[in-house]
């Protein structure tokens, strides 16, 4: 088991005018054996972050750590105990895209496997049965190609080839949002099962709030790039801090214990407003502009039009960058920071 920790990344594309930080400076940790639960409306820089830390996304600033050794490049403890597969893996969201389509499934999946890990054509044969069974799919799929299966088939296999490679830890990139709702319980169940038998860790990324909180120990909220909440699980859903948190949970589907309504102090209406071209991001405070609790509903509040909250975020609780969060207990504060990571070093 290993931990997988974000150093102050940065991940810039573009250049000129037109270059943007779709990642800027996040720092987060996953620690050895817990589910991080990612969760951010689309264009916040979930996914880029996970290209990372696979090294299919350029990292211009920072570090992608694996037990303090860069993650893109196989452990020592991988290549001296045999499995010399990649350490990090990733479940993308669209399983048909990351499939061969002219492959058999069961070859993808054999593709994946390290050499040291199955001896000649049966140990590989025996592996791929072996890892069709870990998922809940028949031997006989070992046959058939992409198109023959259905989209949680196709996940379920994609999950097989994630785990052929054995990793340590495991990115799962909005795995359920192509699949039918049906279907969707099926595979959550699936992943976090498989993810408490075999201890992985994991980073769970979905825009769903409904979604991440039923498989994850710790969750993170990401907003333009940077995270600006990070806490255990529990105690973001039940008192979360920032008002884009608050955003998100009143969007999800209800739960008894996890309901919340949009903050009273304003009239929630600003977050209607389309979120800022990230080529240009708004100065102080990030999310200000569509702030229900901000400065165009609430006048005083003139510290988030011009300070950046990042800088006394490991002040706060669940490391939250906003002026107005509520402050860390002095008791709390070295426990905290140690579960989840921090937000430190970003900005709403």
């Amino acid at each position: 088991m290993s931990e997988l920790r974000f150093e102050d990344v940065t991940v810039r594309y573009g250049t000129g005018r037109r270059a943007m930080k779709a990642v800027d400076g996040v720092s987060l940790t996953v620690p050895s054996g817990q589910v991080v639960g990612l969760v951010g409306e689309s264009g916040s820089g979930k996914s880029t972050l996970a290209r990372a830390a696979v090294g299919l996304a350029p990292v211009a600033a920072g570090r992608v750590l694996l037990d303090g050794k860069e993650a893109n490049h196989r452990t020592a403890h991988h290549r001296t105990s045999g499995r010399a597969g990649r350490a990090v893996q990733m479940v993308f969201q669209d399983p048909y895209a990351s499939l061969d389509p002219r492959m058999r499934v069961g070859d993808s999946v054999a593709e994946a496997i390290p050499r040291a890990a199955a001896d000649g054509t049966g140990g590989r044969r025996a592996e791929v049965t072996r890892l069709f069974g870990l998922v809940g799919l028949d031997a006989g799929h070992v046959f058939a190609r992409p198109a023959e299966l259905s989209g949680g088939q196709r996940q379920r296999v994609a999950l097989a080839r994630a785990l052929a490679g054995r990793p340590e830890v495991v990115i799962a990139d909005e795995i359920t949002s192509s699949l039918d709702v049906s279907v969707q319980g099926t595979v959550l169940n699936l992943v976090r099962d498989l993810q408490r038998q075999m201890r992985l860790g994991m980073l769970f990324i979905s825009h769903n709030l409904a979604v991440v909180r039923y498989v994850s120990d710790v969750i993170a909220v990401m907003y333009l790039g940077r995270i600006v909440e990070c806490g255990p699980a529990h105690e973001v859903l039940a008192d979360p801090q920032h008002p884009y948190t608050r955003e998100l949970l009143a969007a999800a589907p209800r739960r008894d214990g996890y309901a919340w309504e949009t903050a009273s102090e304003g009239d929630g209406t600003v977050t209607d407003v389309e979120p800022p071209d990230p080529h240009h991001v708004p100065a102080g405070c990030r999310f200000h502009p569509r702030c229900p609790v901000g400065p165009l509903v609430l006048s005083g509040r003139t510290d988030c039009l011009t300070l950046d909250p990042s800088s006394g975020a490991a002040d706060r609780v669940h490391s939250t960058a906003c002026h107005f969060a509520a402050g860390r207990p002095a008791a709390s504060g070295a426990a905290s920071g140690t579960v989840s990571g921090t937000a430190s070093g970003a900005a709403t």
